[in-house]
């Protein structure tokens, strides 16, 4: 007789690791995140998910070689920024396309100021970080901007400037410091100027990750089939969150049209 393999509930819905984005985004719009484990989302990132990764290589290039004019870092950018456009599927016809490259200048400029005045040595740039938290049944897996000496540090371009971390922000840096062992920070690059917060009480908000994961693994563990689960929620379509081909699957499954 042949012994199967025991699966959790994770697992059985072909959610082998979670990432702070998931978890996050279950925090944020439940329904919308069930959707996403169940196959069922909106397709490639557009133009300002574009900008973010543009910035962030080029940072991440500075960082690296801090001898690196603006010029180059930008043209850097530039380069990533065309790359992932033309790499797109859908040709995004939209007129954000060119005013997110034009504003890709300025957050290179604001950003590449800030880490050439970083003095610590810097490890890393783009790592992988994998981690078992308790009372989770799998693994998380996140990807770092930049790790220093002493930090380990999270780039996020804003077109409005914060005055302070976010939730969501503190649960995924604190990720990436329980697996560094180095303080977390998140450095808002903006426009004009990068404003840099620490993560204070790591071990608060890794607690705050393992308990929206049992919250999620609860949800998980009424149905093998994730649209059955969906029903223990509801959606909100109004969240920017939300695309055509998720709207539409959750008028189906909701049945919101009937």
């Amino acid at each position: 007789m042949a012994i199967g393999v025991i699966m959790n509930t994770f697992e059985k819905h072909g959610v082998m690791n979670l990432s702070p984005s998931t978890i996050n985004l279950w925090i944020e719009q439940p329904a919308l995140c069930l959707l996403k484990i169940a196959g069922i989302n909106d397709g490639e990132a557009g133009p300002a998910a574009w900008r973010g990764t543009a910035a962030d290589r080029a940072l991440g290039a500075v960082a690296q070689n801090p001898d690196m004019t603006d010029k180059d870092a930008i043209i850097h950018a530039l380069q990533v920024y065309n790359d992932q456009q033309q790499a797109a599927i859908d040709p995004h016809k939209d007129e954000k396309i060119e005013q997110e490259r034009a504003d890709v200048e300025r957050y290179v400029t604001s950003g590449a100021k800030f880490y050439r005045s970083l003095q610590e040595p810097l490890e890393s740039t783009q790592g992988k970080v994998i981690v078992k938290l308790d009372g989770a049944s799998v693994p998380y897996i996140g990807y770092y901007d930049l790790l220093y000496a002493d930090t380990v540090r999270d780039t996020k371009t804003t077109g409005r400037m914060v005055s302070k971390l976010t939730q969501a922000h503190c649960r995924q840096a604190s990720i990436y410091a329980l697996a560094m062992g180095r303080e977390p920070w998140i450095d808002y690059v903006g426009k004009k100027e990068v404003r840099a917060f620490k993560v204070e009480n790591v071990p608060y908000w890794v607690r705050q990750v393992e308990l929206a994961t049992q919250s999620l693994e609860r949800v998980l563990s009424f149905s093998d089939n994730t649209l059955e689960c969906c029903q223990l929620v509801y959606p909100d379509l109004d969240h920017w969150k939300w695309g055509e081909t998720t709207r539409q699957a959750a008028k189906d499954i909701w049945k919101m049209e009937g």
